[in-house]
């Protein structure tokens, strides 16, 4: 199955239960921390897979990259360490500490670029207490394509069809 952009999705969350329906456009930036996307179909529900907060992290990391590569025109080097210790962290999450995630964060951030920004929030996302608020860190790389002259619906695009492919959606 090719992906259709009116396609719809739910979200569950698990520590509550909640529901939340979304579009195909807004699935990257509709996930938190251990979650369920469900897909909507006429004849009910299609399980596309679990969110944990290091699949969030991983997520957020990957669209930073590509930020990164595609939106701008000079190389962060603080960003690129920022996105190197998420990495690290999500190999092993004893191996960066959340100090060390924050400062390298706070680098990015500082940058003052839209793809830095997506490093930046995809470094406080690894940090538990602030995964939820974070979750929605894919928007800046979203941000960074508008800034970069591209249309931001087709980062969307592009971010939800790479969730759906992480999973094996077909």
């Amino acid at each position: 199955m090719s992906y259709i952009v009116g396609m719809k999705f739910r979200i569950i969350k698990l520590s509550d239960g909640s529901q939340k329906d979304c579009s195909f456009q807004d699935l990257s930036k509709s996930l938190t921390p251990n979650c369920i996307i469900l897909r909507i179909k006429e004849d009910g529900f299609e399980s596309i897979g679990l969110v944990t907060h290091q699949t969030l992290v991983f997520f957020a990391v990957e669209f930073a990259h590509y930020a990164l590569q595609n939106y701008t025109k000079k190389k962060s080097p603080e960003a690129e360490i920022c996105i190197s210790l998420v990495r690290k962290w999500i190999e092993d999450d004893t191996s960066v500490s959340n100090e060390e995630l924050r400062v390298a964060a706070d680098a990015a951030y500082d940058a003052a670029d839209a793809a830095a920004k997506a490093a930046y929030a995809a470094a406080y996302a690894a940090d538990a207490a602030y995964a939820v608020y974070y979750a929605a860190s894919a928007a800046y790389a979203a941000d960074a394509a508008s800034a970069a002259g591209k249309k931001k619906l087709d980062e969307q695009n592009r971010q939800a069809t790479f969730i759906l492919n992480f999973f094996g959606t077909e």
